[in-house]
C-alpha cells in the first residue's frame, strides 16, 4: 500500500495515476451552502476530487477538499491498487490487508509542517477557517465531517483516534457529538468523573489511510495509529501537540487542540446535522471544546465529507470497505463456507452476501450468520444472500435477483435487532422508552438449492466475453 505522507501527496498522487481532471480546482464558492451543493451534484455524478479556494471573506489559500474518495478508481488508488481494480476486488483486497494487520506505532518526531503556524491566547479564531454550512437545515457550520478526534485514557496512557462531526460555535468554541457508547466518550467521562477538563485534540486534513482508520473503531486498548501504520506498512509520524501529551499528525493541515469540560459545567445546543441515513435525527445539548491552540500549514485544506443521502456515493464512501469487510469477516468466522463476496447499498442499509450453494442450508446459514453480527451502531436493515453468479456490485443485477428468484411467502422472514439512535424509523415513544430495537429482513434471493441446475438459463453474456470485448473496444467505446 502507498504510505501517502498527507493529504497533498494523495492528491498529487491521484493527478499523476489518472490525469490533472480529476482534482478540480473551484474558486469563489460560497462556504454557506454553495460549497456544500457542488460536492453533493458532484458527487451524485461520481466527479471529481473539488479543491474550493478563494472562498468569499476568506484569504486565498484556506481551501476546503471534498469527494475525495468518492468512485472506485479513487478508492483503489487510495489503498495502492490499480485504478482498475474490480469494485470488489477492492473490497477483497481491502480484506486481506485488514485481516492480516500488523500494528505498527507511530513514530514521534520533533516537528513537522502542522507547525507553521501556532496560535495561542487572543490570536486563537476557529472562524479563520471557510468551514461549510453544509446543508440548509444543518445548525451550523461544520468544519469536522471527515475529522479525527484524540484522546488519551488518563489509566493506561491509550490513544484513541475516532470521527466525530464537529461544529463551530464561536472563535474559541467547538461541539462534538459522540454517538452511542463510543470511545472518546468513555474517556472523557473518566476525567469527568474525576473533576478534570478532558484534554481532547480535533486533525482536520489528514491522508486518506488515516481518514479510514479513525473511522474502523479498534478494539478498546488499540489505537488507531497502530492500525493506520499497520495499513501503511510504516509508522505514522506524529508529534505532541505543544504542552500536551496529545499526538497529532505531522503532517496534518489543521489541528485544534483544547479541552472539553464536563456537559454540567459547560454544553451547548449542536445540530441539528443532516446523517448520512438522508435525515436530520439529532439535536441536543453537547459537550463542547474550548479550544487553547490551533496549529495549521500554510494554506491549509479542510478535508470534508458530509453526510448526502446513502444511495450517493460521499467522499469516502464510493466502496463500502469497512461495512463490506466486517460482514465478511464475521461470515468467515461463523463457519459459512464459500462467500464470493460482500457488498453494502445506502452505506449499510442493506448488505448483500454473494455464496457458492453446496448444500440446501447455505443461504440460511449465510442470512442467520450475518443477522448475528453485533451492532456497535450500524442500521443493516435488509440482508441479503444471492448466488455467485450475480454482480453484487451492480444494483439492478441484485433488483434482478430480488425480483426474480424470491418467492415472498417462503424466502423473507424478519428478525428483530438493535438499531443506532440516529435511525429515523424510530418513533417518539420508543426513543423516549430507550428502545432502540427495529426489524430486520432476511431475503433468501438464490435459486433454490433442490433444483437450481435446472432453474432457466439467464440470457447474459458471460463474464469472459465481456472481459474480451473491453479489452477489444476500450479504446473506442467507454467500456
Amino acid at each position: 500500500m502507498t504510505a501517502f505522507r498527507d493529504l497533498r501527496h494523495y492528491l498529487k498522487h491521484l493527478t499523476d495515476t489518472l490525469g490533472e481532471d480529476e482534482v478540480r480546482r473551484v474558486e469563489g464558492a460560497h462556504w454557506d451552502l454553495e460549497i456544500g451543493g457542488l460536492t453533493e451534484l458532484l458527487a451524485e455524478r461520481e466527479g471529481p476530487v473539488l479543491l474550493f479556494d478563494d472562498v468569499p471573506g476568506y484569504p486565498s489559500g484556506f481551501r476546503v477538499c471534498t469527494n475525495f474518495m468518492g468512485t472506485p478508481a479513487r478508492t483503489a488508488v487510495a489503498l495502492g491498487l490499480p485504478s482498475d481494480t474490480p469494485k470488489l476486488d477492492i473490497v477483497r483486497a481491502w480484506k486481506d490487508i485488514s485481516g492480516d494487520l500488523r500494528l505498527i506505532s507511530p513514530v514521534e518526531v520533533g516537528t513537522g509542517p502542522v507547525l507553521e503556524n501556532v496560535l495561542e491566547g487572543e490570536d486563537v479564531d476557529v472562524t479563520m477557517f471557510p468551514a461549510p454550512r453544509w446543508h440548509d437545515g444543518d445548525g451550523g457550520r461544520y468544519i469536522g465531517t471527515s475529522c479525527m478526534v484524540v484522546t488519551r485514557d488518563p489509566d493506561t496512557g491509550w490513544v484513541n483516534v475516532g470521527t466525530y462531526r464537529v461544529s463551530v460555535h464561536g472563535k474559541d468554541r467547538l461541539s462534538v457529538w459522540f454517538l452511542g457508547n463510543r470511545h472518546a466518550r468513555a474517556i472523557a467521562h473518566k476525567y469527568w468523573d474525576r473533576g478534570q477538563n478532558c484534554p481532547i485534540a480535533i486533525v482536520v486534513g489528514q491522508d486518506p489511510i488515516l481518514s479510514t482508520a479513525a473511522a474502523m473503531s479498534a478494539p478498546e486498548g488499540v489505537s488507531e495509529y497502530d492500525l493506520a501504520g499497520g495499513l501503511r506498512g510504516q509508522g505514522v509520524e506524529v508529534l505532541l501537540a505543544p504542552g500536551t501529551d496529545l499526538p497529532v499528525p505531522a503532517h496534518a493541515e489543521i489541528v485544534l487542540v483544547g479541552e472539553m469540560p464536563p456537559p454540567e459545567e459547560e454544553s451547548v445546543l449542536e445540530g441539528p446535522f443532516g446523517e448520512w441515513t438522508g435525515y436530520y435525527t439529532h439535536s441536543g445539548q453537547e459537550p463542547v471544546v474550548r479550544v487553547r491552540q490551533i496549529l495549521h500549514r500554510n494554506d491549509p485544506i479542510i478535508l470534508g465529507a458530509p453526510p448526502m443521502l446513502p444511495t450517493v456515493p460521499a467522499g469516502d464512501q464510493a466502496v463500502p470497505l469497512y461495512s463490506a469487510t466486517v460482514t465478511w469477516d464475521h461470515l468467515d468466522q461463523a463457519g459459512v463456507q464459500n462467500v464470493q463476496g460482500v457488498w453494502a447499498y445506502a452505506r449499510q442499509l442493506m448488505m448483500v452476501v454473494s455464496i457458492k450453494q453446496t448444500g440446501s442450508g447455505d443461504a440460511m446459514h449465510a442470512l442467520l450468520a450475518a443477522a448475528s453480527r453485533k451492532r456497535t451502531g450500524g442500521m443493516e436493515r435488509y440482508l441479503v444472500v444471492v448466488d455467485e453468479d450475480i454482480d453484487i456490485t451492480d444494483i439492478n443485477h441484485v433488483l434482478w435477483a430480488l425480483f426474480t428468484r424470491v418467492d415472498p411467502a417462503e424466502s423473507i422472514h424478519v428478525l428483530r435487532s438493535p438499531t443506532t439512535a440516529i435511525d429515523p424509523r424510530l418513533s417518539p415513544a420508543k426513543r423516549e422508552a430507550g428502545d432502540l430495537s427495529m426489524g430486520i429482513v432476511l431475503i433468501d434471493a438464490c435459486k433454490p438449492f433442490a433444483w437450481k441446475d435446472h432453474y432457466p438459463r439467464a440470457n447474459r453474456v458471460g463474464e469472459g466475453y465481456r472481459a474480451e470485448l473491453r479489452t477489444r473496444w476500450k479504446g473506442v467505446l467507454p467500456l
